[in-house]
């Protein structure tokens, strides 16, 4: 069974601070960027499991993208804040 990509996933919300999540949700970069992209158009909320080392407990992510202005989506293993795909 294939496991799915760790993808690091970035939200700007209209007002507070931008939140940066990992998750292991989609099945692909183009999976998440379609889903992402339809949760903005929508306002819709997802909900994301959140990954971390194997030796610390995950946790739940709920976002509201009637309140995100922009997402910026990318795979673990490309590193730099010059890298990825902002929707």
């Amino acid at each position: 069974m294939t496991q799915n990509p760790e993808l690091h996933i970035w939200f700007l919300p209209a007002d507070g601070e931008a939140l940066a999540v990992k998750s292991s949700d989609f099945e692909s970069l183009e999976s998440a960027v379609t889903a992402l992209s339809e949760a903005l158009e929508q306002g819709r909320t997802l909900r994301f499991q959140l990954t971390g080392p194997e030796d610390t407990e995950t946790g739940i992510a709920l976002v509201n993208f009637a309140n995100v202005v922009a997402v910026k989506v990318w795979p673990e293993s490309v590193k730099g804040a010059d890298h990825g795909q902002y929707l």
